[in-house]
């Protein structure tokens, strides 16, 4: 127990000892990680603080442009009007002209459908707006006689800042839409150095400002995704984009490098200065930063540690394989081969470990308990299928295909070719009212108890006792046959007991038919019985009944005597040729008599 103990404890002690490695390690990254954290939150600081300023520009150039759009949009509508066109029938250079007389990048016109129908654009002819946001906006615009600003937006063709301005003429059913480059416009104006500045220098430079930070980007958020106002055409990953919107920040896990890049999302204050409005700008913010030093860190104390527990490696895994080898597996193993044992049929298999006092001696009990129960259900089982098969033969089981009683469902049922055999005693009515109820079963019992046997004897099995009558049934004609003479034999023994016990003997009559049968299960679902269904049966019964009119003890009918291997093996008596009841046709019928006459007897008088 001591040494078991010190083991445990030595384990405990390593442990310990890794856990400690571990949670130094972390704290040291953590102190590090966390000074970068603040760098980076001040970096995204001056983004969102030179965003703001680059925001501003942005919207006072805007509100030029509107001004100089409020002026110009009627002004093409009333040119158009003046000339009496269709906007529709404007050529190619003389939508260039307006443009470039007002002093317009890309002029549109667009129907009720919200189609383009005309335009200085030929790759944007004919295109339909989708849907949603925008088109609301386009039917408030329609025939409403003013000048509307949709704030700035990027090119969903060339990804760059454009300012877009509509107008709807009163009593038309188009809208004049003026699309114009920001930053062209901006190189035009007496702002142009600042412009330079804004989109070449100005986002860069914060990653010049700090050692740590070794990429920055900043994407426009626009109806075709998250572009990049620094790299042109450049998109950001829908997904990446989606996952920043959704959370304000996002910090991919699965980089492959030392760098870690971190995404989060800034909305500038807009037009109406709250940051909600129209026109406001919604734009993330993406800087990639250097880990090196916090992992450099973890690093060191992690390799240093691993080194201590490489050399320790050895002597625990030597003392912990011991320890569970002796403990927890032989145990185990032992359990294993003692279940094996008992799952081959074993169930005097003696269980190790019943007592200790752990999960081992637990469940060495347990294994205990699951073989007793085992060994007593199945002498159980046993004992229910040997008593069951007194009511169901296996050999009814066999023929219906079906291995044992349990797999047997309702309607089951398989054609065969047999032999059926009735027996019945006769007068047994008038005999059994001279005796009590307990002779009458005594009786019973030891008349069946010397038949039964007979059949099994002959190949045949008993499908039912009716009463002091019996059915069985038989492969072949001649087991039938030779099972009926034998069945008389014996009869003439028990009547031989009788007659010396001073009680009066007794007569039987035996039916023979051969045909084809269906073999099965009726009934319902909890309350069922095997039994045989056909013309075949019907027919031995009735030669059955037919031995009390012939006064013989033995008939069989033609189809059993042409099945017989050899007819000429038996002295076979025709009796008579008969319609029974049930049946249409007549068929022939014979006596079986236990000895080959030597001279040919007339058939009995039938009369």
């Amino acid at each position: 127990m001591k040494r078991k103990a010190g083991l445990f404890l030595l384990a405990v002690l390593v442990i310990a000892s890794f856990a400690t490695m571990i949670v130094a390690s972390l704290a040291m990254y953590r102190l590090v990680a966390d000074a970068q954290a603040e760098e980076l939150r001040k970096i995204e600081a001056s983004l969102s603080e030179r965003f703001a300023v680059f925001e501003r520009m942005l919207q006072s150039e805007n509100r030029r442009n509107h001004r100089h759009m409020e002026t110009v949009l009627p002004q093409i509508a009333a040119d158009v009007e003046r000339a009496g066109r269709d906007p529709r029938t404007l050529s190619s250079a003389e939508m260039d002209a307006l443009a470039t007389r007002y002093g317009i990048g890309h002029l549109y016109f667009i129907d009720r459908d919200h189609r383009v129908f005309q335009t200085n654009l030929p790759s944007d002819l004919g295109m339909v707006f989708p849907k949603g946001r925008l088109t609301d906006f386009l039917d408030r615009v329609m025939g409403s006689g003013r000048v509307w600003s949709a704030g700035i937006d990027l090119s969903a063709l060339t990804h760059t800042l454009k300012t877009y301005s509509y107008f709807g003429p009163a009593d038309r059913d188009y809208i004049i839409e003026a699309s114009t480059d920001v930053r062209e416009t901006l190189q035009q104006s007496d702002f142009a150095w600042m412009a330079r500045y804004f989109f070449e220098e100005l986002f860069a430079d914060a990653m010049d400002s700090n050692p740590y930070v070794r990429d920055v980007d900043v994407y426009l958020v626009s109806s075709t995704g998250a572009w990049s106002l620094i790299h042109i055409g450049e998109q950001l990953d829908p997904v990446i984009a989606e996952r920043v919107l959704d959370a304000g920040h996002y910090l991919p896990s699965d980089a492959p490098t030392r760098l870690a890049t971190r995404y989060s999302v800034f909305k500038a204050a807009g037009p109406d200065g709250k940051g909600d409005g129209p026109g406001a700008m919604v734009m993330i913010r993406k800087v990639v930063f250097d880990l090196g030093l916090a992992r450099q860190a973890v690093v060191h104390v992690f390799v240093s540690s691993m080194v201590v527990l490489a050399l320790m490696l050895p002597l625990i895994y030597w003392l912990a394989a011991r320890l569970l080898q002796r403990q927890v597996l032989d145990p185990l193993f032992t359990l294993r081969r003692e279940a094996g044992a008992i799952a081959e049929g074993d169930l005097e298999q003696q269980i190790a470990n019943v007592a200790r006092r752990d999960e081992i001696g637990q469940l060495a009990r347990s294994f205990t308990s699951m073989r007793d129960a085992v060994r007593t259900t199945i002498t159980d089982l046993k004992e229910t299928n040997l008593s069951i098969e007194r009511f169901v033969p296996r050999a009814f089981l066999a023929k219906i295909g079906r291995p044992n009683i349990r797999s047997v469902v309702l309607g089951d049922n398989k054609r065969q070719d047999m032999t059926i055999l009735f027996a019945d005693i006769r007068n047994f009515t008038a005999l059994s009212e001279r005796m009590s109820p307990d002779d009458n079963f005594a009786f019973i019992n030891a008349y069946l108890a010397e038949m039964g046997p007979v059949i099994a004897r002959h190949g045949g099995f008993i499908d039912k006792y009716i009463g002091d009558g019996i059915m069985a049934l038989f492969e072949k004609a001649d087991d039938g046959v030779h099972a009926g003479l034998a069945m008389l034999e014996t009869l003439e023994r028990f009547n031989a007991a009788r007659r010396a016990a001073g009680a009066e003997p007794v007569a039987v009559g035996i039916g023979l038919n051969s045909g084809s049968l269906m073999m099965g299960t009726i009934g319902e679902q909890h309350r069922m019985d095997g039994t045989v269904i056909s013309d075949a049966v019907n027919l031995a019964a009735r030669l059955e009944s037919l031995t009390k009119d012939y006064r013989v003890p033995l008939l069989v009918s033609q189809f059993a005597v042409d099945r017989l291997d050899d007819a000429r093996a038996y002295a076979l008596r025709p009796v008579d040729t008969v319609v029974v009841r049930g049946r249409t046709q007549p068929v022939a019928i014979f006596e079986v008599q236990a000895r080959r006459p030597s001279v040919r007897q007339p058939p009995t008088d039938l009369a």
